[in-house]
């Protein structure tokens, strides 16, 4: 079997395709994925069949204008927006226009798609083909779909086809990888399948030579794409300082290391570490909330501060805080207040017990393979 995932290109929308990816490849089945830039390069560099479909990673620029404007709207009317305006009004339309070429000329049996990404639906709908929709965190609210199907819309009919509801998302599947503590009661409407979608925590990791200072280990993260304030690193440094034992920033690509100014021996600064080689020397999470993020932490069991700036980030932060599996902050902070939740976060209490919980409950999740499986019994 063929079988064609799609994604938008940021990491955060590509990486939950990929275990899926390498479990259908292991199962003897022909994978290839299609994205934009740079994705698609990073992709086919690691190995990977990877076509280029649509707009690039910049694409989100054009939005630029409007992400200010929306700051001080509610977070939902701020996603429907992101949905609408940037998801389906920017990104749909060139990259339906390549998908519909990728399909005629590769053949795909299926195609598996990224929530946030509404070419694929249509693509398929068009050949014919059954599609399934793979999440990378909470359901997306009902409000949210219904502003994307409306955006939607037009294109469905110039494909010549009747619009579908919620533009297609999770028509005929949809792969949630959200533990039940942290998922809405949505999901529930529709033909969900649970799937483990987080790298498996390896049992015996190699410690980073540089990383040999003191316990407990603070990580500090703003994700790939909300990551240019360095204001927001500094006051979040300037607490973390003083209760923990050694401290892990992550920068990005977004904010100069030097302008975070000179900090204590026992914090460590760099551009980018490879979560999987560092969550699990670490003792809790300071981040943006954005589901990989969370995910990966809630993996490991740690418990995690989130100071949420946009997208799903406010919805997984109350998420989080709702467990007990963590804290949310939300505006500005005091340095006070901060500083006590990373110290509660990094305390062997409460929040360490229910992190504990959602780390079972993210072990007990179906593997890739049985997604797959569901999948295959899709095409068939």
């Amino acid at each position: 079997m063929r079988i064609l995932c799609t994604a938008r290109p940021l990491a955060g929308h590509v990486g939950p395709l990929l275990p899926l990816a390498d479990a259908a490849a292991a199962r003897g089945h022909d994978v290839a994925l299609a994205t934009g830039e740079p994705e698609a390069a990073r992709l086919r560099g690691d190995g990977r069949t990877c076509f280029t479909a649509g707009l690039g990673a910049d694409a989100r620029e054009r939005f630029a204008g409007r992400i200010a404007e929306l700051a001080t709207v509610a977070p939902d009317v701020r996603r429907a927006a992101f949905f609408a305006e940037l998801f389906v009004g920017i990104e749909l339309g060139p990259r339906l226009a390549d998908l519909h070429q990728i399909v005629e000329r590769w053949r795909p049996d299926v195609l598996v798609h990224d929530a946030a990404e509404f070419a694929a639906p249509i693509a398929a709908t068009r050949a014919g083909l059954p599609w399934a929709t793979v999440g990378f965190g909470a359901m997306v609210p009902e409000r949210v779909l219904e502003a994307a199907a409306v955006a939607a819309a037009p294109h469905w009919r110039t494909a010549g086809l009747e619009p579908l509801p919620r533009a297609g998302f999770a028509d005929r599947l949809y792969l949630d990888p959200f533990p039940p503590a942290l998922q809405t009661a949505e999901v529930a409407r529709y033909p969900a399948a649970r799937v483990r979608l987080t790298p498996p925590v390896l049992a015996a990791p190699e410690r980073p030579a540089w990383l040999a200072g003191p316990a407990p280990v603070l990580y500090v993260t703003f994700g790939t794409v909300w990551n240019t304030r360095p204001d927001r690193f500094r006051a979040v440094l300037d607490a973390a300082a003083e209760v923990a034992g050694t401290v892990v920033v992550t920068t990005g690509a977004g904010v100069d290391r030097d302008a975070l100014g000179p900090r204590p021996a026992h914090v460590h600064v760099h551009a980018f570490v490879p979560q999987a080689t560092l969550l699990p020397f670490c003792t809790a999470v300071v981040c943006h909330g954005g589901s990989g993020t969370l995910l990966g932490a809630a993996a490991h069991g740690l418990p995690q501060v989130v100071l949420p700036q946009g997208a799903d980030q406010f919805t997984n932060g109350a998420l989080l805080a709702t467990a007990g599996a963590g804290r949310m902050l939300t505006g500005d902070v005091a340095p006070a207040v901060l500083r006590g939740a990373v110290a509660e976060a990094l305390a062997d209490g409460p929040l360490r017990r229910a992190a504990e919980h959602l780390r079972d409950e993210i072990d007990a999740l179906p593997a890739p393979a049985d997604a797959v499986a569901r999948i295959e019994a899709l095409a068939a």
